[in-house]
């Protein structure tokens, strides 16, 4: 199937032939996050993707035999996926899943979402998420100086949020976060790389702390340029 060349994707690097590729390092990404989240990974999940731009996810996802449909808004992007197999619609309305899902997940989507329509939005992935599902959402960290230049990098960003305006999504939902933090540990970082990354975030530690003092920040705030949050219903 050819279809006419996206500028959002070259943009973004997005090559059709990489589609649903992914790295070693998303494999120890993904799973590490979604054993945060409490998906048992030996038993096959049934997961949403919304807005799974180039299907890396959903390459990841298929690899370890859990079944996966994608909801992405660029038609383009839809036309790769079903010729690579995946079960993909343009709106929610499209995907013919026949029972709610275990994850539903959103990958650097929210911020393309206008804050008034934030809330159904998220209402929306809920009426399809199954009893005891979660919801899993990534987005530039609007509470960090460090996540701005994400966020203002690209002409279709929207909305800014942080943590604090997630909680005030949560008690309007009836949600509450279960876990946060985008960032790998240095522990589940390759043997080659581990001993890099613990002083590389011992570093950063040391100097978020002194951010901190020197304007007045709340203790524990989080300045990583992303931010990563597992909802679940109350």
């Amino acid at each position: 199937m050819n279809t006419p060349t996206d500028p959002y994707a070259s943009w973004k690097n997005w090559a059709p032939g990489d589609f649903g590729r992914h790295s070693p390092y998303d494999d120890r990404y993904y799973r590490w996050h979604l054993q945060r989240a409490g998906c048992e990974l030996k038993a096959p999940l049934r997961v949403l993707e919304i807005g799974y731009g180039n299907g890396g996810f959903m390459g990841w996802l298929r690899t370890g035999g859990h079944a996966v449909w994608g909801v992405e808004a660029n038609p383009q992007l839809v036309a790769r996926a079903l010729e690579a197999g995946y079960e993909a619609a343009t709106g929610l309305e499209g995907i013919a899943a026949p029972a709610p899902f275990d994850l539903i997940a959103a990958f650097d989507v929210l911020e393309h979402v206008l804050p008034a329509e934030l809330q159904a939005f998220v209402e929306g992935l809920l009426a399809r998420l199954a009893p005891g599902g979660r919801l899993l959402l990534r987005f530039p960290n609007g509470e960090s100086p460090f996540g701005l230049w994400m966020q203002h990098g690209d002409l279709t960003h929207v909305h800014a949020l942080g943590l604090s305006k997630v909680r005030q999504l949560c008690a309007a939902c009836g949600l509450r976060i279960t876990h946060s933090g985008e960032t790998l540990p240095w522990r589940e970082q390759p043997s080659s790389r581990r001993l890099g990354a613990a002083l590389a975030a011992w570093s950063r530690r040391r100097f978020e702390w002194a951010l901190r003092k020197m304007y007045g920040l709340p203790r524990g705030l989080d300045l990583s340029p992303n931010q990563l949050v597992v909802l679940t219903r109350v």
